[in-house]
């Protein structure tokens, strides 16, 4: 195994995601909520199984919305002009992301709703 090819790998993904970051509105919202949530799940002192779901929602969304923003710029990349194959693709994976952040929504809800309703 070639350590410096292993290890470039990171700095191309690194690249991706801020690239992503960068580039997408939608992954700066997501940042802002999944750092909120992050900030509950210390604040509450979250442990176990309830931290577990708050902090794989969190990435689920991140990781999808950085697969939505991938397909969209491969598609784009192959051609510009309309058609309804490459509109069906980016509007699955935009859905991808919706399910996730519904996901993240419920299980935000489910951990962090009793406390706030104390």
């Amino acid at each position: 195994m070639d350590l410096r090819k292993f290890f470039r790998s990171f700095r191309f993904a690194w690249r991706g995601i801020f690239w992503v970051i960068k580039t997408q509105q939608n992954m700066r919202v997501h940042l802002v909520a999944a750092v909120t949530a992050l900030a509950m799940a210390a604040w509450f002192r979250l442990g176990g199984w309830e931290l577990a779901w708050v902090v794989t929602a969190v990435f689920l969304v991140l990781a999808g919305e950085a697969f939505n923003s991938a397909i969209e710029a491969a598609i784009d990349r192959i051609g510009r002009e309309e058609h309804p194959l490459s509109a069906a693709a980016k509007d699955a994976a935009a859905g991808a992301v919706l399910i996730l952040a519904l996901h993240a929504l419920i299980a935000g809800m489910a951990v962090f709703g009793p406390r706030l309703l104390r």
